[in-house]
Protein backbone atom coordinates (compact mmCIF):
# COMPACT_ATOMS: atom_id res chain seq x y z
CA UNK A 1 0.00 0.00 0.00
CA UNK A 2 1.16 3.53 -0.75
CA UNK A 3 0.16 7.17 -0.56
CA UNK A 4 -0.11 9.92 -3.13
CA UNK A 5 0.96 13.45 -2.22
CA UNK A 6 -0.59 16.52 -3.83
CA UNK A 7 0.61 20.12 -3.72
CA UNK A 8 -1.62 23.22 -3.92
CA UNK A 9 -1.35 26.09 -6.36
CA UNK A 10 -2.09 29.79 -6.32
CA UNK A 11 -5.14 30.64 -4.23
CA UNK A 12 -4.09 28.61 -1.18
CA UNK A 13 -1.99 31.43 0.29
CA UNK A 14 -2.91 33.14 3.55
CA UNK A 15 -1.14 35.41 6.01
CA UNK A 16 0.66 33.44 8.72
CA UNK A 17 0.65 30.15 6.82
CA UNK A 18 4.34 29.34 7.45
CA UNK A 19 4.70 30.34 11.08
CA UNK A 20 3.85 27.02 12.76
CA UNK A 21 6.41 25.18 10.62
CA UNK A 22 9.10 27.81 11.19
CA UNK A 23 8.55 28.04 14.94
CA UNK A 24 8.07 24.32 15.51
CA UNK A 25 10.83 22.76 13.45
CA UNK A 26 14.45 23.51 12.61
CA UNK A 27 13.92 21.90 9.20
CA UNK A 28 11.14 24.40 8.54
CA UNK A 29 13.31 27.38 9.39
CA UNK A 30 16.27 26.02 7.40
CA UNK A 31 14.10 25.43 4.34
CA UNK A 32 12.66 28.93 4.42
CA UNK A 33 16.11 30.47 4.84
CA UNK A 34 17.50 28.52 1.88
CA UNK A 35 14.62 29.59 -0.35
CA UNK A 36 14.89 33.22 0.74
CA UNK A 37 18.63 33.18 0.02
CA UNK A 38 18.04 31.63 -3.42
CA UNK A 39 15.55 34.28 -4.54
CA UNK A 40 16.92 37.23 -2.49
CA UNK A 41 13.51 37.99 -1.04
CA UNK A 42 12.20 38.02 2.55
CA UNK A 43 9.26 35.65 2.15
CA UNK A 44 8.85 34.96 5.86
CA UNK A 45 8.30 38.64 6.64
CA UNK A 46 5.73 38.93 3.86
CA UNK A 47 3.90 35.82 5.09
CA UNK A 48 3.91 36.91 8.73
CA UNK A 49 3.56 40.70 8.49
CA UNK A 50 2.42 41.48 4.96
CA UNK A 51 -1.04 42.27 3.64
CA UNK A 52 -3.36 39.91 1.81
CA UNK A 53 -3.17 42.21 -1.19
CA UNK A 54 0.61 41.95 -1.33
CA UNK A 55 0.70 38.21 -0.69
CA UNK A 56 -1.91 37.56 -3.38
CA UNK A 57 0.24 39.09 -6.12
CA UNK A 58 1.31 36.29 -8.46
CA UNK A 59 5.03 37.04 -8.13
CA UNK A 60 4.70 36.72 -4.31
CA UNK A 61 2.02 34.08 -3.88
CA UNK A 62 3.77 31.47 -5.99
CA UNK A 63 7.12 31.38 -4.15
CA UNK A 64 5.33 31.72 -0.80
CA UNK A 65 3.11 28.70 -1.41
CA UNK A 66 6.07 26.74 -2.79
CA UNK A 67 8.07 27.57 0.35
CA UNK A 68 5.37 26.33 2.73
CA UNK A 69 4.87 23.12 0.75
CA UNK A 70 8.59 22.41 0.75
CA UNK A 71 8.84 23.16 4.47
CA UNK A 72 6.26 20.44 4.99
CA UNK A 73 8.26 18.01 2.83
CA UNK A 74 11.55 18.74 4.58
CA UNK A 75 9.99 18.48 8.04
CA UNK A 76 8.69 15.00 7.24
CA UNK A 77 12.04 13.95 5.80
CA UNK A 78 14.47 15.57 8.22
CA UNK A 79 12.56 15.66 11.50
CA UNK A 80 10.73 12.34 11.25
CA UNK A 81 12.82 10.33 8.78
CA UNK A 82 9.88 9.87 6.41
CA UNK A 83 11.01 8.19 3.18
CA UNK A 84 8.91 9.40 0.26
CA UNK A 85 10.82 7.17 -2.15
CA UNK A 86 9.51 4.01 -0.50
CA UNK A 87 6.11 5.25 0.72
CA UNK A 88 4.83 7.51 -2.08
CA UNK A 89 3.56 6.12 -5.36
CA UNK A 90 2.94 9.49 -6.98
CA UNK A 91 3.36 13.21 -6.49
CA UNK A 92 1.23 15.77 -8.29
CA UNK A 93 0.70 19.51 -8.01
CA UNK A 94 -2.00 21.87 -9.23
CA UNK A 95 -0.38 24.39 -11.63
CA UNK A 96 2.26 26.07 -9.44
CA UNK A 97 2.10 23.02 -7.18
CA UNK A 98 3.70 20.95 -9.91
CA UNK A 99 6.98 22.70 -9.08
CA UNK A 100 6.65 21.64 -5.45
CA UNK A 101 5.97 18.09 -6.64
CA UNK A 102 9.02 18.09 -8.92
CA UNK A 103 11.22 19.46 -6.15
CA UNK A 104 9.90 16.91 -3.65
CA UNK A 105 10.64 14.21 -6.24
CA UNK A 106 14.26 15.40 -6.40
CA UNK A 107 14.07 16.56 -10.03
CA UNK A 108 15.28 20.05 -9.09
CA UNK A 109 17.18 21.15 -6.02
CA UNK A 110 15.41 23.39 -3.52
CA UNK A 111 17.44 26.39 -4.66
CA UNK A 112 16.88 25.81 -8.37
CA UNK A 113 13.17 25.12 -7.92
CA UNK A 114 12.79 28.30 -5.85
CA UNK A 115 14.48 30.36 -8.57
CA UNK A 116 12.25 28.84 -11.25
CA UNK A 117 9.10 29.48 -9.21
CA UNK A 118 10.07 33.09 -8.56
CA UNK A 119 10.92 33.66 -12.23
CA UNK A 120 7.69 31.98 -13.35
CA UNK A 121 5.62 34.12 -11.00
CA UNK A 122 7.23 37.34 -12.20
CA UNK A 123 6.89 36.26 -15.82
CA UNK A 124 3.22 35.37 -15.49
CA UNK A 125 2.49 38.59 -13.63
CA UNK A 126 3.96 40.70 -16.44
CA UNK A 127 2.87 38.60 -19.41
CA UNK A 128 -0.44 40.37 -19.99
CA UNK A 129 0.02 44.08 -19.09
CA UNK A 130 -3.61 45.13 -19.67
CA UNK A 131 -5.40 42.95 -17.14
CA UNK A 132 -8.73 44.61 -17.94
CA UNK A 133 -8.72 42.75 -21.25
CA UNK A 134 -8.37 39.25 -19.84
CA UNK A 135 -10.22 37.05 -17.35
CA UNK A 136 -10.23 33.71 -15.58
CA UNK A 137 -13.59 32.46 -14.33
CA UNK A 138 -14.52 29.36 -12.32
CA UNK A 139 -17.67 27.69 -13.60
CA UNK A 140 -19.59 25.69 -11.01
CA UNK A 141 -22.02 22.87 -11.74
CA UNK A 142 -20.60 21.63 -15.03
CA UNK A 143 -17.86 19.34 -16.30
CA UNK A 144 -15.34 19.95 -19.07
CA UNK A 145 -17.18 17.59 -21.38
CA UNK A 146 -20.31 19.74 -21.09
CA UNK A 147 -18.60 22.68 -22.78
CA UNK A 148 -15.96 21.19 -25.08
CA UNK A 149 -17.99 21.72 -28.26
CA UNK A 150 -19.21 25.19 -27.29
CA UNK A 151 -15.79 26.50 -26.28
CA UNK A 152 -14.19 25.23 -29.49
CA UNK A 153 -15.73 28.29 -31.22
CA UNK A 154 -13.39 30.58 -29.21
CA UNK A 155 -9.97 29.69 -30.50
CA UNK A 156 -8.52 32.51 -32.60
CA UNK A 157 -7.31 36.09 -32.51
CA UNK A 158 -9.04 38.23 -29.90
CA UNK A 159 -11.67 35.52 -29.51
CA UNK A 160 -9.75 33.25 -27.14
CA UNK A 161 -11.52 31.32 -24.37
CA UNK A 162 -10.22 27.93 -23.30
CA UNK A 163 -10.55 25.49 -20.44
CA UNK A 164 -7.61 26.38 -18.19
CA UNK A 165 -8.31 24.03 -15.27
CA UNK A 166 -10.39 20.86 -15.53
CA UNK A 167 -10.73 20.55 -11.77
CA UNK A 168 -13.59 18.12 -11.17
CA UNK A 169 -16.89 16.83 -12.52
CA UNK A 170 -18.55 20.01 -11.28
CA UNK A 171 -15.89 22.71 -11.67
CA UNK A 172 -13.87 24.04 -14.58
CA UNK A 173 -11.97 27.30 -14.98
CA UNK A 174 -11.97 29.14 -18.30
CA UNK A 175 -9.36 31.67 -19.36
CA UNK A 176 -8.83 34.11 -22.21
CA UNK A 177 -9.76 37.50 -23.64
CA UNK A 178 -12.26 39.11 -21.31
CA UNK A 179 -14.97 39.75 -23.89
CA UNK A 180 -14.69 36.22 -25.27
CA UNK A 181 -14.79 34.67 -21.79
CA UNK A 182 -17.98 36.43 -20.77
CA UNK A 183 -19.60 35.92 -24.16
CA UNK A 184 -18.90 32.22 -23.80
CA UNK A 185 -20.31 32.18 -20.27
CA UNK A 186 -23.59 33.70 -21.44
CA UNK A 187 -23.92 30.98 -24.06
CA UNK A 188 -22.96 28.29 -21.53
CA UNK A 189 -25.75 29.45 -19.21
CA UNK A 190 -28.25 28.72 -21.97
CA UNK A 191 -26.76 25.40 -23.06
CA UNK A 192 -25.64 23.73 -19.82
CA UNK A 193 -26.45 23.27 -16.13
CA UNK A 194 -24.02 26.05 -15.16
CA UNK A 195 -25.06 27.30 -11.71
CA UNK A 196 -22.39 29.89 -10.83
CA UNK A 197 -19.59 31.81 -12.52
CA UNK A 198 -16.93 33.25 -10.19
CA UNK A 199 -14.25 35.56 -11.58
CA UNK A 200 -10.82 34.80 -10.12
CA UNK A 201 -8.34 37.40 -8.93
CA UNK A 202 -5.43 36.63 -11.24
CA UNK A 203 -2.87 38.75 -13.05
CA UNK A 204 -3.33 37.14 -16.44
CA UNK A 205 -5.13 34.54 -18.59
CA UNK A 206 -3.13 31.61 -17.22
CA UNK A 207 -3.07 28.23 -18.98
CA UNK A 208 -4.23 29.70 -22.27
CA UNK A 209 -2.58 30.44 -25.65
CA UNK A 210 -2.39 34.08 -24.57
CA UNK A 211 0.55 33.07 -22.34
CA UNK A 212 2.66 31.98 -25.31
CA UNK A 213 5.25 34.75 -24.90
CA UNK A 214 5.69 33.80 -21.26
CA UNK A 215 6.21 30.17 -22.26
CA UNK A 216 8.94 31.20 -24.71
CA UNK A 217 10.75 33.24 -22.05
CA UNK A 218 10.42 30.45 -19.52
CA UNK A 219 11.85 27.96 -22.01
CA UNK A 220 14.89 30.21 -22.42
CA UNK A 221 15.31 30.40 -18.64
CA UNK A 222 15.10 26.62 -18.27
CA UNK A 223 17.76 26.21 -20.94
CA UNK A 224 20.12 28.63 -19.21
CA UNK A 225 21.56 26.09 -16.79
CA UNK A 226 18.80 24.26 -14.93
CA UNK A 227 19.66 20.56 -15.14
CA UNK A 228 17.02 18.02 -14.03
CA UNK A 229 17.94 15.09 -11.80
CA UNK A 230 16.48 11.59 -11.78
CA UNK A 231 12.97 11.21 -10.33
CA UNK A 232 12.80 9.62 -6.86
CA UNK A 233 9.02 9.36 -7.23
CA UNK A 234 6.98 9.70 -10.47
CA UNK A 235 5.08 12.98 -10.87
CA UNK A 236 1.67 13.03 -12.52
CA UNK A 237 1.99 16.00 -14.85
CA UNK A 238 -0.71 18.62 -15.42
CA UNK A 239 -0.44 18.52 -19.21
CA UNK A 240 -0.93 14.78 -19.60
CA UNK A 241 -2.50 13.56 -16.32
CA UNK A 242 0.00 10.71 -16.58
CA UNK A 243 3.01 9.87 -14.38
CA UNK A 244 6.38 11.02 -15.64
CA UNK A 245 9.73 9.67 -14.50
CA UNK A 246 12.00 10.75 -17.36
CA UNK A 247 14.22 13.70 -16.55
CA UNK A 248 14.85 14.17 -20.28
CA UNK A 249 11.20 15.07 -20.89
CA UNK A 250 10.40 17.21 -17.86
CA UNK A 251 11.44 20.61 -19.25
CA UNK A 252 9.11 20.23 -22.21
CA UNK A 253 6.19 19.50 -19.91
CA UNK A 254 7.01 22.50 -17.72
CA UNK A 255 7.00 24.86 -20.72
CA UNK A 256 3.78 23.43 -22.15
CA UNK A 257 2.03 23.74 -18.80
CA UNK A 258 2.08 27.55 -19.02
CA UNK A 259 -0.27 27.56 -22.02
CA UNK A 260 -2.03 24.21 -21.52
CA UNK A 261 -4.96 22.84 -19.56
CA UNK A 262 -4.41 21.61 -16.00
CA UNK A 263 -5.95 18.12 -16.13
CA UNK A 264 -6.62 17.81 -12.42
CA UNK A 265 -9.87 15.82 -12.64
CA UNK A 266 -8.07 13.13 -14.64
CA UNK A 267 -5.15 13.20 -12.22
CA UNK A 268 -7.46 12.57 -9.28
CA UNK A 269 -9.25 9.82 -11.18
CA UNK A 270 -5.92 8.10 -11.80
CA UNK A 271 -5.07 8.23 -8.09
CA UNK A 272 -8.46 7.27 -6.66
CA UNK A 273 -8.82 4.33 -9.03
CA UNK A 274 -5.40 2.89 -8.13
CA UNK A 275 -5.90 0.05 -5.61
CA UNK A 276 -2.36 0.53 -4.25
CA UNK A 277 -3.07 4.08 -3.09
CA UNK A 278 -4.73 4.08 0.33
CA UNK A 279 -4.68 7.83 0.96
CA UNK A 280 -4.14 11.12 -0.82
CA UNK A 281 -2.25 13.65 1.29
CA UNK A 282 -2.35 17.38 0.58
CA UNK A 283 0.80 19.17 1.63
CA UNK A 284 0.43 22.65 3.13
CA UNK A 285 -0.88 25.26 2.82
CA UNK A 286 -4.64 24.84 2.97
CA UNK A 287 -7.22 22.23 2.05
CA UNK A 288 -8.34 23.48 -1.36
CA UNK A 289 -7.41 20.29 -3.22
CA UNK A 290 -8.62 17.93 -0.48
CA UNK A 291 -11.98 19.68 -0.24
CA UNK A 292 -12.41 19.68 -4.01
CA UNK A 293 -11.69 15.96 -4.18
CA UNK A 294 -14.07 15.21 -1.31
CA UNK A 295 -16.90 17.08 -3.01
CA UNK A 296 -16.57 15.00 -6.15
CA UNK A 297 -15.55 11.74 -4.44
CA UNK A 298 -16.85 11.63 -0.82
CA UNK A 299 -15.33 8.20 -0.22
CA UNK A 300 -11.78 9.27 -1.08
CA UNK A 301 -9.39 8.96 1.86
CA UNK A 302 -7.85 12.43 2.01
CA UNK A 303 -6.02 14.45 4.63
CA UNK A 304 -4.06 17.67 4.73
CA UNK A 305 -0.85 18.54 6.55
CA UNK A 306 -0.96 22.24 7.40
CA UNK A 307 -0.36 22.21 11.17
CA UNK A 308 2.16 20.66 13.53
CA UNK A 309 -0.50 18.45 15.10
CA UNK A 310 -1.62 17.16 11.70
CA UNK A 311 1.95 16.22 10.81
CA UNK A 312 2.36 14.43 14.14
CA UNK A 313 -0.91 12.54 13.68
CA UNK A 314 0.11 11.55 10.15
CA UNK A 315 3.47 10.20 11.31
CA UNK A 316 1.79 8.29 14.14
CA UNK A 317 -0.68 6.66 11.75
CA UNK A 318 2.15 5.73 9.38
CA UNK A 319 4.07 4.06 12.22
CA UNK A 320 1.00 2.06 13.25
CA UNK A 321 0.43 0.68 9.76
Amino acid sequence: MASAFIFPGQGSQKIGMAMAFMNGYKAGMDTMEEIEDAISFNLSDLIENGTNEELTKTENAQPAIFAVSMMCVKILENEYGYNFKTKAKYFAGHSLGEYSALCAAGVFSLRDAAKLVRFRGELMSKAFPDRSKCAMVALIGIAAEDIEDLISEYQSGENICVIANDNSDSQVVVSGNRQAVFDFIEKAKQATQLTRAIELNTSGPFHSPLMAKAAIEFDKELASGFVPNDFKVPVVMNVSAQPLSSKDEVKGYMVRQITSRVRWRETMKLMTSDPEITKIVEMAPGRVLSNMLKRSNPEANTLSLETVSQIEEFIKSEEEN
